[in-house]
């Protein structure tokens, strides 16, 4: 299944997870940028579209929700699978997904219930060592399980 990651990145955690599998998927990953024009982004050859963000608050970055928003696809013609950066702050993941999955939905397209989070490095010194190696196995272990 042909496959693109799509990913925001603010201190450069969620881009080492995304970059981790787009080299072991050997597939083509696009970094949103604060300048992106989304409306020339296109889709048409890719069935899967791995989305990646961090999260502050309960929330995907700005970024990721102003890409997600101005999204145009066909009818359910797509599947996306989100995967997410986080200082791990109660159940802001969840927050997040649903969050994702709304946007989606209200554009008639599908968001696995399979997503997949780790720690990010933090300020300070709280898990200053994340993502590690093992989270990026992690990682990759699940994309290879959402392309199958």
């Amino acid at each position: 299944m042909k496959t693109i990651i799509v990913y925001s990145t603010n201190s450069g955690n969620t881009g080492k997870v995304a970059c981790a599998i787009a080299q072991e998927l050997n597939c083509d990953s696009v970094k949103l940028l604060d300048e992106s024009d989304f409306s020339t982004f296109s889709f048409e050859e890719y069935k899967l579209i791995l989305l990646g963000t961090w999260i502050r608050g309960g929330e995907p970055s700005l970024i990721m929700l102003k890409f997600l928003k101005q999204l145009k696809l066909p009818y359910g013609d797509r599947q996306f699978a989100l995967f997410l950066t986080w200082a791990g702050g109660g159940k802001s993941d969840v927050l997040a997904f649903n969050r994702v999955k709304q946007i989606l939905e209200n554009k008639n397209q599908n968001l696995l219930d399979d997503y997949f989070k780790c720690f990010g490095k933090t300020f300070g010194f709280a898990r200053r060592d994340h993502p590690n190696q093992q989270d990026l196995s992690n990682a990759v272990a699940w994309a290879k399980k959402i392309c199958t």
